[in-house]
């Protein structure tokens, strides 16, 4: 017998994204209350190499394979220079979605 899981909210993601970056960047200065509208970069003082660590732990994390330097770049065509975490998110979640609509 096959058990579904049901895909994870955005809310879920969101929980997860904090956690991961509370681990990975116990040092960091950041004292404000993060939500979804805080950004990676301006906010909490991200750079680059710190995206590429946050989405190799989001992999590790649902191990799967999210195409985050197509959003990046997706972004950047756009004009949009930093990410807020909840479409950061939102993006996870959609592709999360994919990945298990491939597996049905």
């Amino acid at each position: 017998m096959e058990v579904e899981m049901s895909a994870p909210t955005v809310k879920d993601i969101f929980s997860v994204l904090l956690q991961i970056i509370e681990e990975l960047f116990e040092d960091w200065e950041y004292s404000g209350k993060i939500t979804q509208e805080t950004t990676l970069l301006s906010d909490l003082g991200f750079q680059s190499i710190d995206a590429v660590a946050l989405g190799s732990a989001v992999e590790d994390h649902y191990d799967q394979k999210i195409p985050f330097a197509q959003y990046l770049s997706d972004l950047e065509e756009k004009g949009i220079s930093d990410i807020k975490l909840g479409d950061f998110a939102r993006f996870i979640q959609k592709n999360l979605n994919r990945q298990g609509d491939k597996n049905k």
